[in-house]
């Protein structure tokens, strides 16, 4: 029997996790609107090299926050259980799979940067400064990282407003240093693309000094070790770091895959020139504003379902996923409309050439049908990532954005669709994410799954 849940209650419980998380994921995006806009400002050809070089970044940031995931699940559980010393052990051991994650990133990235670029088809034009901005943001990922286990941790013991704080105040140090540097403004030299990443750079060490404290100040009276740093506390976090690292496993590759595939339709772009790579950066961007709400109800069902599963009721989480992919397929159809309604003057805010504009407001208005079933499937995937079902969401996940949208795109690009392609094809990964993840769900949720 599917566990009775108060549908009321339980909604408000999740907006009450989802919303600080949303406003934290929107920081990211407006992170990356107002780099689009200010380096748009420096030229078009400078966009499209910045964008060919987020191709690239995006799969190794995307997959070390994968990799993680554990983190979030199993602080979730322990929460639920009420073994608040675990989740302090939960910290340290996400800490230290950070700190490697990000160390691994940031060498592989600073030393091959042009031959990556090269090999997921980058134009030959974009590639020095393409590869000059990639070898600035590898310094970025051992702070991103390990920022990125504080974040999880406190959205795992469903404090997710200091999370919303600490990213919050990143956003005008990031947009100011941004003008500055990208723009040649208050004596400094004109840097462009580079100059964006250089902003990024110096925000992200930033917020993760300012992370760190805000865990440090969840744990008022120590009952969740936080404060712990003696020997055999770090040796119990080294002897549990493979557990953790191994849960995440399949969720970084998948989402490296993932994000490979949407990284091939940016170098698809490249390759319809460079209007077509402008006007899929502002459409990409954009996107992301209504993937914010997704993350957001995503973390939320994460950690509802993790408390459930923690606290030995397994039975709730069908409800509460459902309840929580509902929520999400609201928010993001009020959102959609609104991208639709307002296509031409958003995409006319960035600085760009008109074509640019009614190129990207003609591939928005293609792609907003499909961001109701982008934010069901962040969903039914954070949902099963609690249940320990990792591993089928993350080949969910590989079959449709990597398989499905990224051979989609290449054989419509080839077909003659143009840029029309590469909206078609993401969005066509979002409907088979969700197909896939949620009859998966059904089906570990089902009573006699239950009973076993």
């Amino acid at each position: 029997m599917i566990g009775h849940v108060n549908t009321r209650r339980e909604a408000r419980a999740l907006l009450r996790l989802a919303w600080p998380v949303v406003l934290s994921s929107l920081n990211w995006t407006l992170l990356n609107i107002i780099d689009i806009a200010i380096v748009g400002a420096a030229g078009t050809a400078e966009v499209a090299a910045f964008g060919a070089s987020r191709a690239l970044t995006y799969i190794a940031i995307v997959a070390g926050l994968s990799a993680q995931a554990g983190v979030l699940v199993y602080t979730s559980r322990a929460d639920g259980a009420g073994d608040r010393a675990r989740t302090g052990e939960v910290l340290r051991s996400g800490l230290l799979l950070g700190a490697g994650c990000g160390l691994a990133a940031c060498v592989i990235l600073a030393l091959f940067a042009t031959p990556l670029l090269r090999a997921i088809g980058v134009t030959e034009e974009l590639l020095p400064v393409a590869s000059h901005v990639v070898r600035i943001m590898a310094f970025c990922y051992p702070a991103s990282l390990v920022m990125t286990a504080g974040s999880y941790w406190l959205e795992g013991i469903s404090k997710p407003r200091a999370v919303m704080v600490v990213n919050l105040g990143m956003l005008p140090v990031n947009a100011i240093l941004a003008w500055v540097l990208c723009g040649g403004h208050l004596g400094f030299p004109m840097l462009g693309a580079v100059g964006a990443a250089l902003a990024t750079l110096i925000s992200i060490w930033g917020g993760a000094v300012f992370m760190l404290i805000a865990v440090l100040r969840a744990d008022p009276d120590g009952s969740r070790t936080v404060r712990d740093n003696s020997r055999a506390a770090w040796r119990l976090a080294s002897r549990n770091l493979p557990a953790l690292a191994k849960f995440g496993l399949v969720p970084a590759i998948a989402a490296a895959l993932e994000l490979g595939g949407f990284a091939w339709l940016i170098a698809l772009s490249t390759q319809l020139g460079d209007e077509a790579a402008h006007a899929f950066q502002i459409v990409f961007t954009l996107h992301n504003l209504t993937f914010a709400l997704a993350l957001g109800m995503g973390s939320a069902a994460g950690v509802r379902v993790g408390n459930a599963v923690g606290a030995g009721t397994p039975e709730k989480v069908r409800r509460r996923t459902l309840i929580a992919a509902g929520i999400a397929m609201g928010l993001t159809a009020i959102a959609a409309a609104i991208l639709a309604i307002l296509a031409v003057p958003l995409t006319a805010a960035y600085p760009a050439a008109p074509a640019v504009h009614r190129l990207a407001a003609a591939m928005l208005l293609i792609w907003t049908p499909f961001i109701l079933f982008d934010g069901v499937q962040v969903v039914f995937n954070y949902a099963l990532r609690s249940l320990g079902d990792q591993v089928v969401a993350g080949l969910a996940s590989v079959c449709s954005f990597f398989v499905v949208t990224g051979g989609l795109g290449w054989v419509l690009v080839h077909m003659g669709y143009g840029p029309r392609a590469l909206v078609i094809a993401s969005g066509s990964g979002m409907v088979v994410a969700a197909v896939l993840m949620g009859t998966r769900l059904m089906f570990v949720t089902s009573a006699s799954r239950l009973k076993n």
